[in-house]
């Protein structure tokens, strides 16, 4: 091919895609108009989230991920225009981040796609309708599907956690393909990081949970309570490593019982400066402790989404045995 002909051909492929560009954010920019009576802003009592109304089986639900609804307790839901929206029974679906509500009165359906493996590829334009930070507006966050699993979506619209809960659009058809549910960072250098960025499908979900919001709610500060204490393991591991003895006071039960079990009996009062050592009975004391709360959360969780928290808790405290056994073995 002559070089004349190659720029021109390069010309006019640049064209086209500009011109592909540009349709697609006059989509975008139309998906804002015409879903406004779709997309829905909560307030509780503990914070503020997202989400929107679609049909699932001829029926309005109302969508949300199940993390958010679990920190924000007794919410109320209303539209752009501030017209509330009446909800009713709800369930949590099995295997995914994600919540239904019946949708009593308000609002009007965003369609969803009946099959996403049917209706859309990689390298499709995708917009994040999304409320960052719980500010009460609507943020349009263009970007590509960068990847397909069998429960969720991989793209790179540049969604926020604020905006979990927020429908992930194909801009082709118009209809959600997924719900915004959690943004994972990894350092690849010093000053760099690697930011992707995932939702959840509708289509794969295939059971239900009906929801009593009074055991949810529980189940829900169950976990609260294991989180914490995980992360005060990680610290007081860190602490023993470092200066060899706790430097702060711990919240959770389990770690405070056994260092002032030990301090106490050595004459030491409990505190933030605790005296060097504790030796052999502090590190057994807390070997069992950090699997007293998983076994007593196993007994009271029973929602599918909150068990499969616990299972990512129990590796990570698996991590923390492996090191208090290699301390252990340390000291004998």
């Amino acid at each position: 091919m002559k070089p004349r002909l190659v720029m021109i051909v390069l010309a006019c492929g640049l064209a086209l895609a500009s011109a592909g560009r540009a349709a697609d954010k006059d989509k975008a920019a139309a998906l804002v108009r015409d879903h406004r009576s779709g997309l829905v802003f909560f307030e509780g009592r503990s914070g503020m989230g997202s989400g929107f109304i679609t049909d699932i089986k001829g029926r309005k639900f109302l969508i949300t991920n199940a993390h958010v609804l679990a920190a924000i307790k007794a919410a109320t839901f209303k539209l752009l225009d501030r017209t509330v929206v009446r909800v009713g029974a709800a369930s949590v679906a099995m295997g995914h981040d994600l919540i239904a509500l019946t949708v009593v009165e308000g609002g009007t359906a965003i369609p969803t796609v009946a099959s996403l493996d049917k209706e859309a590829q990689i390298g499709d334009t995708v917009v994040v309708l999304g409320n960052a930070e719980g500010a009460g507006v609507v943020n349009l966050l263009e970007g590509k599907l960068t990847g397909i699993g069998p429960d969720r979506v991989e793209v790179d619209a540049p969604f926020v956690p604020g905006n979990s809960g927020s429908p992930i659009i194909h801009v082709q058809s118009g209809k959600v393909i997924g719900v915004a549910t959690y943004v994972m960072v990894k350092k690849i250098g010093p000053r760099e990081e690697k930011v992707r960025r995932f939702g959840f499908r509708l289509d794969s979900v295939q059971q239900w949970q009906s929801i009593d919001w009074k055991r949810f709610y529980a189940e829900a500060d169950v976990m609260e309570r294991v989180k914490k204490t995980t992360g005060e393991f990680a610290d007081l591991l860190n602490d023993l490593g470092r200066h060899g003895r706790p430097t702060h006071n711990y919240d959770s039960p389990g770690i405070r019982s056994a260092l002032d079990s030990v301090y106490m009996a050595r004459g030491v009062r409990p505190g933030p400066r605790y005296a060097p050592g504790g030796g052999q009975n502090l590190l057994t004391l807390l070997h069992t402790a950090s699997r007293n709360d998983l076994a007593d959360a196993k007994m009271r969780c029973t929602y599918d989404f909150f068990r499969r928290q616990l299972e990512t808790e129990e590796r990570s405290r698996e991590e923390i045995l492996g090191i208090f056994d290699k301390m252990l073995k340390g000291r004998r």
